[in-house]
């Protein structure tokens, strides 16, 4: 009997020993992520609020040098070179004047379309590679 109540003793310590390793380490774990997580948010939240001052200091140099708030596009060109009709172009250049108001001025230089996939896969894309 007493062999046997060293077994359960020793089995019961071993079962115990177990689960306290593995959920301290599962916790342990959970933390690594949870920080590495926290670290890339702010680093990123970082690298954007940089971005967002320096465009906010290009947009109040072209407001001082302004004198009238025109939207300007060459409708043509855009139109001849990227093969994007002159329709779009204008619903384009309105969506952006109604974005920024007449008060600042504006210049669209570019229009392109997209890649080959279309605006649902792209959101997948983006929703199954985005960071914590």
């Amino acid at each position: 009997m007493d062999d046997f109540m060293s077994k359960v003793t020793t089995s019961a310590t071993m079962l115990l020993t177990g689960f306290t390793v593995v959920f301290s380490v599962l916790i342990l774990l959970i933390l690594i992520i949870y920080i590495y997580g926290t670290i890339v948010t702010k680093a990123q939240q970082k690298g954007n609020k940089s971005k967002k001052g320096k465009l906010k200091e290009n947009q109040i140099k072209e407001q001082d040098t302004s004198e009238k708030s025109v939207i300007q596009t060459d409708a043509a060109n855009v139109y001849q070179s990227n093969e994007v009709p002159g329709e779009i172009v204008a619903v384009i250049a309105a969506a952006v004047d109604s974005m920024y108001g007449s008060d600042t001025k504006i210049k669209i230089k570019n229009i392109k379309k997209s890649g080959t996939r279309s605006a649902w896969a792209n959101a997948g894309i983006l929703d199954n590679t985005r960071p914590f």
